[in-house]
């Protein structure tokens, strides 16, 4: 089957403030930003949170994109970006996780993203953890879809124990 390969759409503006409300990141905090296509998540990280935050993709031109992008807004000591496949990171290091991955990269990551430090936050934009039960949903608008319809940001913390492989109900 090979590896799963994710198609890049721009997360929306307010699902990204969605994202952001729900998560919390602080200057404290390192941000992975999984799948970053042009930056615009670990942008606005950058920008309103003040949090350092590292974004990766396997796309080169969008990378390029993303580092641009920190420049032109004077954030670059904030934003790293990898060219890095996601499926073979450690997230150890991340405090927070943002994502907007399609279900089958998920269903690869989600057992490894059980083994991060208890405490960790990830938010995910329109497709939920598989197995895992969310502490919150919000609901925001996806305007990928025609006709546009509504979609959800889910929110979970890393507890630390096997209780986050228990499907919500």
């Amino acid at each position: 089957l090979g590896k799963p390969v994710c198609p890049f759409l721009r997360t929306p503006e307010h699902a990204v403030e969605a994202m952001l409300r729900l998560a919390t990141p602080a200057e404290a905090d390192l941000v992975y930003d999984l799948g970053c296509g042009d930056g615009a998540i670990s942008l606005e990280v950058a920008r309103t949170c003040g949090a350092r935050c590292v974004g990766f993709d396997i796309d080169e031109v969008h990378l390029a994109s993303a580092r641009t992008a920190a420049e032109a807004h004077d954030l670059s000591a904030l934003l790293e970006y990898r060219n890095d496949d996601v499926l073979e990171l450690d997230f150890s290091p991340a405090t927070v996780l943002v994502i907007f991955l399609v279900p089958n990269m998920l269903a690869v990551l989600a057992p490894k993203f059980r083994q991060m430090k208890a405490g960790t936050r990830i938010v995910s934009y329109h497709f939920p953890l598989p197995d895992w039960a969310p502490v919150t949903t919000e609901e925001t608008d996806h305007p990928h879809t025609a006709p546009p319809a509504t979609t959800s940001v889910y929110y979970y913390i890393v507890d630390g124990s096997s209780s986050n492989d228990e499907p919500s109900e």
